[in-house]
């Protein structure tokens, strides 16, 4: 479901390069028994239908991470990713939101998967299976495998 750009907000613009790959940091509490659960694809209530990514064309998966671990502070085991193909072939699109001026600090390259005209909770999770499949037949890109 590509936008039209009318739900954009200044500084916002549609990824439109399908091959572009999306960095999704993978929390620790994601990881059962070797396998990334769909939770890695799966908005929180705190993520407003916005799921943080990383544009490959940016940051390297190896950046990304220190970033979101040594700068930010958060938990991360590794990285997966999708590329944007992917992400539309999901009914999803990716907005890169780095130059939007708010006062919010993002990491470089920040972009995020749209969620936010998903009408229910399990419609978010069907497509975040699909996601997590999807990555999880690239296997790490950072992390644990790599």
């Amino acid at each position: 479901m590509p936008t039209d750009g009318s739900n954009l907000r200044p500084g916002e613009f549609e990824i439109t390069d399908q091959e572009e790959r999306l960095w999704r940091q993978v929390h620790p509490a994601w990881v059962h028994e070797g396998r990334v659960t769909s939770q890695l694809f799966s908005p929180t209530p705190k993520d407003s239908g916005e799921l943080s990514v990383t544009r490959a064309s940016v940051v390297t998966a190896e950046a990304a991470h220190q970033h979101h671990t040594e700068v930010m502070g958060l938990k991360s085991v590794g990285v997966y990713c999708v590329d944007v193909a992917e992400v539309q072939d999901v009914g999803l699109s990716a907005v890169d939101d780095s130059q939007v001026d708010d006062g919010e600090q993002r990491p470089p390259g920040h972009a995020f998967v749209d969620y936010k005209g998903v009408p229910s909770a399990k419609q978010q999770k069907r497509r975040a299976s699909l996601l997590r499949d999807k990555a999880e037949k690239r296997g790490w890109q950072h992390g644990p495998a790599t």
